[in-house]
This record gives C-alpha cells, sequence and structure tokens, in this order.
C-alpha cells in the first residue's frame, strides 16, 4: 500500500513537473504594444524566435520551446488589428493543459462567458477576451485567442 501511495505521488509531481505554464501576462501586454515594437519584446524580452514575417498582413509569427521539449513548444502570431492593439493566435504542444489554462485565467479575475460556436470557451476581462480551445486537435496542439477590444 506504502508503495502504491509513493507512485501515485511520484506520477502525479511528474505530470505537474512536465506540464507548462501559459504567461498571461506576456498574451495580454502583447496585445497593447505597438505592432512595430512586438520583435523587441518577443526576441529580446523574451527570447522567442522569429519564424515568419508577413508584412503585407501586418503579422509576425514567433516561436520557442521550452526545456528543449517539442511538447513545450508555444507559437504565437501576432497580427496588428488597429493602432491600438493586436491579435493573437497561440499555438500550444501537448504539455500545455488546456483546464490549468482556464483555472489561472479565473485566478487572475478572467469572468468565464460561455462557449463560442461549441469549440472555444470564452473568458474577458475589462478590454481583453481570451478564447481557449475545448479540446486539442489531431497533433495535440491546443488553439488559444487573444483580443483586445
Amino acid at each position: 500500500m506504502k508503495k502504491l501511495l509513493t507512485l501515485a505521488l511520484c506520477l502525479s509531481l511528474s505530470n505537474i513537473a512536465l506540464s507548462q505554464d501559459l504567461d498571461i501576462v506576456l498574451l495580454e501586454n502583447l496585445t497593447t504594444k505597438s505592432f512595430a515594437s512586438s520583435d523587441k519584446y518577443m526576441i529580446d524580452y523574451y527570447g522567442f524566435e522569429k519564424i515568419r514575417n508577413n508584412k503585407d498582413n501586418l503579422q509576425n509569427t514567433y516561436g520557442r520551446t521550452y526545456k528543449h521539449d517539442l511538447d513545450n513548444t508555444i507559437v504565437i502570431t501576432v497580427m496588428s488589428s488597429n493602432d491600438t492593439s493586436n491579435e493573437l493566435d497561440v499555438s500550444l504542444a501537448k504539455n500545455y493543459k488546456v483546464q490549468e489554462i482556464k483555472d489561472k485565467l479565473v485566478s487572475q479575475g478572467y469572468t468565464y462567458t460561455g462557449l463560442e460556436n461549441f469549440e472555444f470557451s470564452e473568458f474577458k476581462k475589462d478590454k481583453s477576451v481570451f478564447l481557449v480551445s475545448e479540446i486539442p486537435n489531431e497533433d495535440g496542439k491546443t488553439q488559444v485567442k487573444v483580443i483586445s477590444e
């Protein structure tokens, strides 16, 4: 019985240790930065790599893999929506847990407002809206969209 409890504790701790934490503050700040300063912010301040630059559509895509594990990869596409805000399309690898993201949003003052098209849970705070996919896609990636109204 003691071995079983020890094994269960080790498994739960390893699951927590492998789970990747989404930086909500980074995403909130990125929606309010000027599109022109997104490179400096993402590369210099947060250590992301620029993956793609689509100047015609005012889109930049950045990626980062934590702990040298592809299952801890985050890809963020910044889309300029107007002069004062950006929209974000975030793709998260499988070590990001949907329920943990939802719990973190609530703990940071976001209010769950329902399902959007039965695919995304919607969370609002002030002028920020987070849409979190209910289930990962076939590749195990979770999608998060961030909009500043």
